[in-house]
């Protein structure tokens, strides 16, 4: 068995299809068709069988696919590992939201290359109501710093560090006649116009069901994805933006005010990984590097 029979197994067994996995692989149906009935026969049971939905997995191939991603990423680590080694340039691979970016700015984390230069760091930023599952395992990705407000949301074979915390946080013009608050209560926001972040699909607003237990249903108006759109919205219109204090203090608008919240709603920045037996030592490092950074705040 090697990893590449496994990758392509976990491809069949995502798009329940040969046909799809072998065109997302860039072999031929044969090919991989060929390389799943070698697995079989290797392990001495099928794998699959042709359901309604396509190609399903056997009790065995549930089982494979349990194990089969853990062994992928533990043999890229371990390839990682002895090119560290061998004096070669190990990649991680790290993905940023742009929320976290305001505490952890992306020079700061190429910055690390630097301390580091057996390790290329490998950065892309997506927006934060982007699934974080996809998110992690849309490619070859070593660590995530997603901003959330649950560090116990279950992803297969992932484990959340919380890194820093922060909270929902009111946003005004300094017109507004809540502007003269310092604090304020979810209840005093009923009857205003609020714009909150847009979140992702299947996800719920923090915020917005803090306002439902509360027993009203909010008067949302826009759902912003740029803050600076919703900084002008708070200008030119006078409605209420949804925000968080840290990303609020590191964008510092003199127009705008900033009101602090009685009710506590955690808006946190986690370092996500996957689970391993041995964490690798570029991912470690990377920890380290992201921790001490905090630290200094």
């Amino acid at each position: 068995m090697n990893t590449e029979a496994l990758e392509y197994f976990i491809k069949v067994y995502e798009k329940k299809s040969v046909t799809s996995a072998a065109k997302d692989l860039y072999i031929t149906p044969q090919g991989m068709s060929k390389t799943i009935k070698q697995l079989e026969l290797e392990l001495e049971t099928e794998l699959f069988y042709r359901g309604p939905r396509g190609m399903e997995a056997t009790e065995a191939g549930e089982l494979l696919h349990a194990r089969a991603k853990h062994l992928c990423y533990l043999m890229d680590d371990i390839k990682k590992e002895i090119s560290i080694i061998s004096g070669k340039k190990g990649v991680l691979s790290v993905v940023v939201t742009y929320s976290t970016t305001t505490i952890l700015p992306v020079e700061f984390l190429y910055r690390f290359s630097e301390l580091n230069p057996d390790i290329q760091i490998k950065l892309r930023e997506f927006p934060d109501e982007y699934p974080v599952d996809e998110l992690l395992f849309q490619e070859e990705v070593d660590v995530g710093l997603v901003m959330g407000n649950d560090e116990n949301e279950e992803i297969e074979n992932c484990e959340f560090e919380l890194i820093a915390s922060g909270e929902v946080v009111i946003v005004v013009s300094k017109e507004h006649p809540l502007a003269q608050k310092d604090e304020i209560s979810v209840i005093d926001l009923e009857h205003e116009s609020l714009v909150v972040k847009a979140v992702g699909k299947g996800k719920d607003h923090s915020f917005l069901m803090k306002c439902i237990e509360y027993g009203y249903t909010p008067n949302v108006v826009h759902e912003y994805g740029s803050l600076m759109t919703a900084h002008r919205l708070c200008e030119s219109n006078g409605f209420v933006t949804v925000s968080v204090d840290f990303v609020e203090e590191a964008v510092k608008n003199e127009n705008l005010k900033v009101i602090k919240l009685k009710e506590k709603i955690p808006q946190n920045i986690y370092l996500i990984f996957r689970k391993r037996g041995i964490q690798s030592k570029s991912v470690s490092l990377f920890q380290s590097y992201v921790k001490e950074r905090i630290k200094s705040f």
